[in-house]
């Protein structure tokens, strides 16, 4: 018996041909990747993984060298909000491969130069927040947490150390239903700092009893102001109790493209607070220009006065990211001591491939009280991003001193660094 090919038949096979075209693929199966991503980050709760390695190389002019091969591991899990309301916990691990390489600031002095990343295992931050942008843009944090307000000169978090500084602190914000105005409060009550509470007193954490209120006003990309009084009263550190009172205005100017300026200015005036054994004034002055040209890059000038009271006593900022200002040699951490500190600066952050970031800033030091050259630095950083979770960096800082106290020093360091 022949088989004969009809019309009918060929229709059928043509329809449902067309037909398991037509109709969506089965939806793939989910890969391993998906299913940790999942697993870390989720409609409950987000997982955050930083794991920081670092090599840095130190010499001071007196002193032996030091290496410091160090890893910190952050690991921290938070809600997501429900009804506002969020909580975060974090662990902190700092380990050092070869802890004899290097002198960590808290032990006993080896002869070796200072590199303040002692080992150290921590809970890092514990808070809970609430937020609610309908209620006055409400937003409240209680708790061990991160805290950063303006260019980190008065309050930071001290990212750079591998032990970053925290806050047990309540802080508040809200804008009081006014568009582009924020009002802050915080009260700090114990501040851990970089050294892991190690170390002689002056290095250990503050017992605080700390206020904070800023006002911040943004209605003019050109003119962003803040008004600022940080009245900060340590226990343990009377010498670092202060009033400052102060004024911050930062702004952007675009030009006839590809041009663009920017300007930031802050002025403070301090005194002393609390069981401060020393009566005194002191006056901070801040003010940087720059310019930029899309796709060559920027260049920038500055000046910041740390000011004395006669030589009797400095402008302090206990709590800021010292690391940022004033040279990343960290000559000057103590602001200049009590002859106070002048800082003329030039930078310049030409535009590279390959999606490399780079930077070279140069400084000119003196003291506040009888202007004495204190010598001159020079920085430079390259870094790059590889990809959405990896970031390589190399830094270099070399200071050439004036003076008996300030020998000679210079640091290097090589990093990479992993962000989930």
């Amino acid at each position: 018996m022949r088989w004969r090919w009809s019309w009918p038949i060929a229709n059928m096979v043509v329809c449902a041909a067309c037909a398991g075209w037509a109709a969506e693929p089965p939806a793939p199966s989910p890969t391993t990747s998906d299913q940790v991503r999942r697993l870390l980050d989720n409609e409950y709760y987000k997982v955050n993984l930083n794991v920081r390695a670092r090599i840095e190389l130190a010499d001071f002019e007196s002193l032996e060298s030091s290496q410091a091969y160090t890893i910190r591991t952050l690991l921290g899990v938070g809600s997501k909000p429900f009804h506002g309301l969020s909580g975060y916990a974090e662990l902190q691990n700092v380990l050092a491969i070869d802890g004899d390489q290097y002198f960590d600031a808290v032990e006993e002095p080896t002869g070796q130069t200072p590199i303040a990343d002692p080992d150290d295992t921590d809970l890092h931050q514990l808070f809970v927040r609430y937020q609610n942008p309908t209620l006055w843009g409400a937003d409240a944090t209680v708790g061990r947490q991160r805290m950063a307000l303006d260019d980190h000169r008065f309050i930071g978090d001290v990212a750079w150390r591998q032990n970053e500084q925290v806050f047990d602190a309540v802080r508040a914000s809200t804008s009081l239903g006014v568009e582009h105005l924020s009002l802050l409060y915080g009260y700090i009550d114990y501040v851990t700092r970089i050294f892991a509470n190690q170390g002689p007193p002056a290095l250990r954490n503050f017992r605080s009893d700390s206020h904070l209120l800023r006002i911040g006003y943004d209605a003019w990309p050109t003119a962003r102001i803040a008004a600022f009084a940080y009245l900060l009263d340590f226990e343990n550190s009377p010498g670092n109790s202060s009033n400052s009172y102060g004024l911050r205005v930062t702004g952007a100017q675009p030009l006839t493209a590809p041009w663009a300026l920017s300007y930031a200015a802050s002025y403070a005036a301090q005194t002393d607070a609390a069981n401060n054994p020393v009566d005194y004034v002191a006056h901070y002055v801040a003010a940087e220009g720059g310019a930029s040209y899309q796709g060559i890059g920027g260049v920038a000038l500055g000046y910041e006065l740390l000011g004395s009271d006669d030589g009797e006593a400095r402008f302090v900022t206990p709590l800021s990211t010292a690391h940022k200002f004033n040279g990343w040699a960290d000559a000057f951490l103590d602001n200049g001591g009590p002859n106070g500190l002048q800082d003329l600066y030039g930078s310049v952050t030409p535009q590279l491939p390959w999606g490399m970031k780079s930077g070279f800033i140069y400084h000119r030091f003196w003291s506040d009280e009888g202007s004495d050259s204190l010598g001159w630095e020079l920085d430079a950083i390259l870094q790059r991003a590889f990809g959405p979770y990896v970031t390589v960096l190399t830094k270099f800082a070399y200071f050439d001193g004036r003076t008996e106290p300030l020998p000679d020093r210079w640091r290097a360091w090589f990093e990479a660094s992993f962000v989930f």
